[in-house]
């Protein structure tokens, strides 16, 4: 705890550089870093409210989940749902306003002056937490207070296991605060119980992720991206890391050479990278049009550089086939749900730790195909091209993935569990 201590006595030093960064890159505006700092403007006047947190788009597509059966269950609380990136934040504003028991504010940041402020101003009486964000001082802060925590979905990689057992003992503290976890595979659930939260309070009961189901793409500009980018020759390359997207680039310039009406959507993890990875598309001699420069392709386009945020069901419902990233580098791999929800085909490297069991299951029931080298994406991408190869592959990933029939038993489940702790 004393380390962590200091590194956030070093955290205060740079935060004003982090804001001066963060303003001029669009990642925050003055209200929203204000709202990191415990300074939010709004207040909830119900001693009854239950907290929950989901870090982005992601986790909050899960959280979309619980909300209804909640709202059902607790109808004399209100909620607060806090996020921790800016474009997640519009759209729960956008909910709330569906809705006058929802708040919505970013998350604190991890620093116990902000969190005092941020306690003091929510009152919250229970913090559920959506998938994999631990912060050792909100926790502690809960236990404190004598407010219960509970991780719904919650995912532990190897990546971040190991780096909490570098310090065991601490580890230990921050994790025996979790009053409840519902881990979402195997793995998770033992590392889980690993690092401190006793084994009577762990519940293996699968991943919600599986329930997701496929929203209506109204997007304005779908229609004008498809009429230049045929869906059925086009690849999403979901979320590349450093490192990917050349191997992805040469994958293109392979297949092309068997199909050559063959497009491009490539989606960077992080937008900032958008300029270099604009340098290896020039070097490799495509033509490209650039999302956050308001451009859509044209049709003399080979790749579109998608480098915003919040856009990922645009790319995946324009693409008949995904590479989803992550996996050609030891990240861990990214979630397969989203691209199989809107019915592309999926592609992924060997690297994917983070959804082991899930990726492996894939795999075996053909539902999947996994490609290390540009060669063997290309490979896979050509034969994925063919309808039947395609529709049957998609078939079997929907099978493995979305299988719907302890939906209600699981959210009965959770609900439970929170009413009992509340």
């Amino acid at each position: 705890m004393f380390k962590y201590r200091i590194i956030l006595v070093l955290a205060w030093l740079v935060l004003p550089f982090v804001f001066v960064h963060r303003f001029f890159s669009g990642r925050d505006t003055a209200a929203t870093f204000l709202a990191r700092l415990g300074y939010s403007k709004e207040k909830c006047t119900n001693p009854r409210l239950i907290w929950l947190h989901a870090a982005s788009l992601g986790e909050f597509n899960t959280l979309e989940l619980l909300l209804p059966v909640f709202s059902r269950k607790f109808q004399n609380y209100d909620f607060l749902v806090t996020v921790s990136n800016r474009l997640t934040f519009e759209k729960v504003k956008r909910l709330r306003l569906r809705s006058p028991s929802l708040h919505a504010d970013i998350a604190p940041l991890d620093f116990n002056c902000v969190l005092n402020r941020f306690f003091k101003r929510w009152k919250p009486t229970c913090l559920i937490t959506i998938e994999n964000e631990v912060y050792p001082n909100r926790n502690l802060k809960c236990s404190e207070e004598n407010i219960p925590i509970v991780f719904v979905n919650a995912r532990m990689s190897a990546k971040s296991f190991s780096s909490w057992q570098k310090d065991e003992t601490f580890a230990r503290k921050v994790f025996q605060c979790i009053d409840f976890c519902f881990p979402q595979d195997q793995s998770s659930a033992v590392r889980f119980s690993e690092l401190g939260v006793a084994p009577d309070r762990i519940k293996l009961l699968g991943n919600l992720k599986r329930f997701q189901e496929s929203t209506e793409i109204t997007h304005p500009d779908v229609d004008k991206l498809r009429s230049v980018f045929d869906p059925l020759f086009t690849l999403c390359a979901a979320s590349t890391h450093k490192g990917e997207d050349q191997i992805i680039l040469d994958a293109f310039r392979t297949a092309r050479k068997t199909q050559p009406n063959l497009k491009l959507i490539l989606v960077p993890r992080h937008p900032r990278r958008s300029h270099e990875i604009r340098g290896l598309v020039d070097q490799a001699g495509f033509s490209c049009a650039v999302r956050s420069q308001d451009t859509l392709p044209k049709a003399s386009d080979d790749i579109y550089l998608a480098d915003t945020m919040g856009e990922m069901p645009l790319w995946y419902s324009s693409a008949a086939t995904t590479f989803v990233a992550g996996s050609l580098v030891p990240v861990g791999g990214h979630t397969p749900f989203e691209p199989a929800v809107y019915g592309s085909a999926i592609i992924h490297g060997s690297q994917y730790s983070n959804f082991k069991a899930i990726y492996e299951q894939l795999v075996c029931n053909n539902g999947s195909i996994q490609a290390d080298t540009a060669d063997e994406i290309a490979t896979a991408w050509i034969k994925l091209l063919d309808e039947n190869s395609r529709n049957t592959q998609i078939a079997a990933s929907k099978k493995s993935l979305f299988k719907n029939g302890a939906k209600g038993k699981m959210l009965d489940e959770i609900t439970f569990k929170v009413a009992s702790l509340l």
